[in-house]
């Protein structure tokens, strides 16, 4: 297949991560044993255990570095370690080793031990009748980095909610306590920890090494010293670990309109995302739902990778999978449900001594998981429910609340200092702003710039899009221009008919943009949950862009059809701001219902009432003297009627030399009720404006949010 972007790349036939016996060879472990205990891995500046080439530790202050070190002979130093890290990788792209030895050794690579526990965490909710149902049992676990944990249990057993939960996607309604490196948990913990959804919509035109930039950007700070060309091959590791590195150039896609990656290589640059943002802690939701069996177990192999390489604790919420991938977790968390109760907690490798010991036996060739699995699934004939209930509360529970005791006396450093560590190394690469104790890594301006920059790349590729609306501005301005051509050489009637036109066509223009920008609107919400960036720099940047956009199509359409109009170009001016003030204000109303509504069908159908009122009463067909009088209110809040107004009040003073043309216009005014308000006009048109944006602004911001 081709390397260029947009081609597809699927799993590789000959992949041996595709297949069962993935383990990497004898040879190859004891290589990459060799070239870990040497200490020749790269320099992690983000992961705060720099190390030389000879793997002696460096203490030189950044003043001292930048006087005998010049940019080029850091770059020379910087590939070089690189091209160590590299030759250490070799092989692990494709065939991860997953044995204990080899993983968990010692390298440059890992980061500090961290830890999760949690007591007692349960879930209530309230229902309609007032009563109170219990989701999840009072649970506890204690869990250390370095360790792939799996959560099972049949379904409605809790087992997402306690991921929630865990990764503070949960911001009330549970009870317990939550501690990360023996401590409280905090609002910086987002900063360190990583949430992987089942299904991460991501944008289709940019590459798999752009989306991991523009997290690896948005959460660490750049090092002035440290170029772009370094940062890529940091970057480059982090997908050779998951397996992502020949397809670093590849569009992610949408396996629709853009041929792009594989589904399979989309859940691991998920995971290549957060690790690439310095995560310590993944919650991973159900990440292999929807994979066939192999690329099921490619992920799973390439977590537990991940996690004996970096260091890093791992959570994976999934269901029954086969034993060669139930080989692959260290810890199990097993419940049940009717509420989530746990009924195992412990390593994964001492399931069956458990069965043995609460008296089941697995049978021959069967699979130990699924086994249990049935065992605990009230729904089944043969469930054993309460026994394995009651045998975890008196053999169980109280080693789980030994081990939590004990996770709790051992306080390992926070977030902030866990931060202000990589923060430190990080300064030995040039100088950096001071550390924020925020939710957010990044100031406001610099979301604003990233968020605003990658807009920018998505328009500028999404050229099937941009030159449809260039040409569908175009058409319209000619097949109406067809139909009022020469109108300058007619009555006022006539040319009263056209600015109707004109208006109504500029009022519906933006109708076409709503479904686009709620497809838009789940990428948005996924990456504001996770503390990525505000949704303000969205907003801002998506405004200005959208707003440019619209004026160079609106431009356009109002230019050609003005030229075929036959008017005299001295009222174009005027022409050209009512129908840019019509197009703005509604394009704002079109927005506040892309805010509000679910998807495209509820906006669509949600919108048609403002179209109805705006469009209907328009001030040409629906006049002040026609419509009922407790209606006429509703003629005076319609951009489209003082629209359609101001613009015969310009043509009358634009033909004030021809007599025929003032009394026809005359003529107009007098039925229509027209009035001379041009200030009026403009505070309305800014009001509706205003309302709609605002409304707009706040409904993005608190309605459709991620339900978890």
């Amino acid at each position: 297949m081709s390397g260029h972007p947009g081609d597809r790349m699927d799993e590789d036939p000959e992949d041996p991560i595709a297949g069962v016996e993935t383990f990497a060879t004898q040879e190859q472990s004891s290589k990459v044993l060799h070239t870990r205990r040497s200490g020749s891995f790269p320099p992690a500046w983000l992961l705060g255990n720099f190390r030389d080439p000879a793997g002696e530790r460096t203490s030189r202050s950044v003043g001292a570095k930048a006087s005998d070190k010049s940019d080029g002979a850091i770059w020379q130093r910087w590939k070089s370690k690189m091209r160590m890290s590299a030759e250490a990788l070799d092989g692990l792209d494709k065939r991860p080793d997953v044995s204990s030895d080899s993983v968990r050794s010692q390298s440059s690579d890992r980061l500090s031990d961290a830890s999760l526990t949690f007591k007692e965490v349960s879930f209530d909710v309230r229902l309609r009748s007032g009563e109170t149902k219990q989701i999840l049992a009072p649970t506890s676990g204690h869990y250390e980095s370095g360790n792939l944990v799996a959560i099972m249990g049949p379904s409605g057993c809790g087992k997402s909610t306690l991921l929630d939960i865990l990764a503070a996607k949960k911001s009330g309604g549970y009870s317990g306590t939550i501690h990360f490196n023996g401590r409280p948990r905090d609002h910086l913990f987002q900063r360190v920890s990583a949430y992987v959804p089942q299904e991460e919509a991501m944008p289709k035109c940019l590459t798999v090494m752009e989306a991991m930039e523009f997290n690896s950007n948005l959460k660490i700070e750049r090092p002035s010293r440290m170029t772009w060309k370094m940062q890529r091959m940091w970057l480059e590791r982090r997908l050779a670990v998951l397996g992502l590195e020949k397809v670093k150039d590849h569009y992610i896609g949408d396996g629709t309109s853009l041929r792009g990656i594989s589904g399979g290589q989309k859940r691991r640059l998920s995971l290549a995302k957060r690790l690439a943002s310095g995560a310590r802690v993944f919650f991973c939701d159900e990440p292999t739902s929807g994979l066939s069996a192999t690329d099921a177990e490619a992920a799973v192999r390439y977590m537990k990778h991940m996690c004996g390489y970096y260091n890093i604790l791992v959570f994976v919420v999934i269901h029954q999978p086969r034993i060669e991938v139930a080989k692959l977790f260290d810890e199990l968390l097993l419940m049940t449900s009717g509420p989530g109760r746990a009924v195992y907690n412990g390593r994964m490798e001492d399931v069956i001594g458990y069965l043995h010991n609460v008296g089941f036996e697995v049978p021959v060739h069967a699979n130990p998981l699924d086994f249990f699995m049935d065992l605990v699934t009230p729904e089944r004939s043969d469930a054993r429910v309460d026994t394995f209930v009651q045998h975890y509360r008196q053999n169980a529970e109280h080693q789980v609340a030994s081990r939590v005791e004990a996770g709790l006396q051992v306080e390992l450093p926070g977030a902030f200092q866990l931060l202000e560590e990589v923060h430190h190394q990080a300064q030995k690469w040039g100088s950096m702003n001071p550390l924020r104790n925020s939710v957010y890594a990044r100031r406001f301006r610099s979301q604003l710039w990233l968020v605003f920059k990658r807009q920018l790349i998505l328009r500028s590729r999404d050229k099937r899009g941009f030159l449809a609306d260039l040409l569908g501005g175009l058409a319209k301005a000619v097949v109406v221009g067809v139909v009022y051509m020469r109108t300058g050489e007619l009555g006022a009637a006539q040319q009263t008919a056209f600015f109707f036109m004109l208006c109504m066509t500029c009022a519906i223009d933006g109708l076409k943009s709503m479904p686009a920008i709620i497809g838009e609107r789940s990428i948005v919400k996924m990456e504001a949950s996770e503390v990525l960036y505000s949704e303000w720099a969205y907003i801002l940047s998506f405004g200005v862009l959208n707003t440019l956009q619209m004026l160079l199509v609106h431009s356009i359409f109002i230019t050609v059809l003005f030229a075929m109009s036959g008017l005299r170009w001295q009222m174009y001016g005027d022409v050209y701001l009512w129908s840019t003030l019509l197009a703005a204000t509604m394009n704002a109303l079109y927005l506040m219902v892309a805010a509000i509504a679910k998807d495209a069908t509820t906006a669509i159908v949600f919108s048609s009432p403002f179209m109805m009122l705006f469009l209907l009463f328009n001030g040409f067909t629906a006049t002040r003297s026609s419509v009922v009088p407790w209606m006429r209110w509703a003629i005076d809040i319609s951009p489209v009627a003082y629209s359609i107004q101001q613009m015969v009040y310009a043509a009358k003073h634009t033909y004030a030399d021809e007599e025929n043309l003032v009394q026809g216009y005359e003529n107009v005014i007098q039925l229509s009720e027209y009035k001379d308000q041009p200030y009026t006009a403009i505070a309305v048109v800014a009001i509706c404006f205003g309302i709609f944006k605002s409304v707009q602004l706040t409904s993005f911001r608190l309605l459709n949010n991620i339900q978890r």
